[in-house]
């Protein structure tokens, strides 16, 4: 991306707005590390002008974090999502010359977290990782890492089978005991799918409607400038809203964004609908138009992932674990647990 379009990006993301949040990803963002200063000058620049606030975060696969990269990162509040799959690092994540990367990363995971202690270790399950679900969790967690973020590849050529998903099933239930285990040793962690399906359960009908503003106030900006409605509709043209130095077209948001907010017909009876992290904005163009498609390895993982969450939360619940409590009930608790973790480190 040339720092003319990253700029003009910059400008349009301010609109209307006191503050905004700026997202660095790939492709791995830190072969641009150059363009990444620039633009977080550049925004600081404006901060003094104009009293504007941004935010800044970034995945990467952390082949190319340094110390020097680090401290920047820490100065700014640059937070750093790390995409590590664990004992499965070496057969899924390989350098362009075909070697593992697990061995290079070893001694990147300690730096990161002494500039990021709130990193988040993120891993996705694929059909050739799934076996490992828990151990990647595990791993990360041992490794020092408190937000976890484990996502499922749900692409329609990964070859997903009934045996796999039997596989799922497990790997979650295995994640289930973690969970319950740190809950109760009093361990502080997120860890997305169970934490996610609990906060679905809290929010009811609210969970879905905050995800779809989500979506629409997350607009992806490509090197060449134009603008995608999502990140996950990238390369698709139906999905594209506007660019960079014409603006967004406002009526073309608000269509994708309508389409997005009615489920698919299988899905408008599904007891599980509100709870869905598929049923609202799973878009697909189709003969020039937008529809709502879930697929069924969507479908599949709800449909497993739901139910366990639940176990997990409701024998917390009963026993009226105080973390638990905390963590779900009292919406002071993310400060009151960064004054408690800054204490602790003092």
């Amino acid at each position: 991306m040339s720092r003319e379009v990253a700029f003009a990006a910059v400008k349009l993301g301010m609109e209307n707005k006191s503050s905004s949040g700026l997202l660095f990803y790939g492709g791995e963002p830190l072969l641009e590390k150059q363009l990444i200063y620039d633009i977080v000058d550049h925004t600081k620049a404006i901060k003094k002008k104009t009293d504007h606030t941004f935010y800044y975060k970034m995945t990467t696969n952390g082949t190319l974090l340094d110390e020097e990269f680090l401290k920047f990162s820490r100065d700014v509040n640059l937070t750093i999502g790390f995409s590590h799959d664990g004992p499965m690092q070496d057969k899924c994540r390989l350098s362009p010359d075909g070697k593992g990367t697990f061995s290079l990363l070893e001694e990147k995971i300690p730096l990161l977290l002494k500039y990021q202690p709130y990193a988040v270790g993120m891993s996705v399950m694929d059909p050739s990782t799934v076996h490992s679900g828990a151990e990647i969790v595990k791993f990360l967690f041992d490794k020092g890492f408190r937000y976890i973020h484990l996502s499922l590849n749900y692409s329609k050529t990964a070859p997903w089978t009934k045996e796999l998903l039997c596989v799922l099933e497990r790997e979650y239930n295995k994640l289930a005991q973690m969970y319950l285990e740190w809950t109760k040793a009093e361990k502080k962690f997120y860890l997305s799918p169970f934490d996610m399906k609990i906060l679905s359960h809290l929010k009811g009908e609210k969970y879905n409607t905050d995800r779809l503003r989500m979506a629409q106030n997350q607009p992806s900006v490509t090197p060449d400038g134009k603008i995608y409605y999502s990140s996950k509709y990238l390369g698709d043209p139906a999905f594209i809203i506007g660019d960079v130095f014409s603006g967004i077209d406002p009526e073309k948001q608000k269509n994708i964004y309508e389409k997005g907010a009615v489920p698919a017909n299988p899905c408008q009876a599904c007891a599980i609908r509100t709870r869905c992290n598929y049923a609202y904005d799973s878009l697909i163009s189709q003969e020039g138009g937008i529809v709502t498609e879930v697929s069924p390895m969507q479908c599949a993982n709800e449909q497993i992932i739901t139910p366990i969450a639940d176990y997990v939360a409701e024998k917390l619940y009963k026993e009226r674990n105080a973390l638990f409590m905390h963590k779900h009930y009292n919406e002071l608790y993310p400060v009151m647990s960064l004054v408690e973790d800054r204490c602790a480190t003092s």
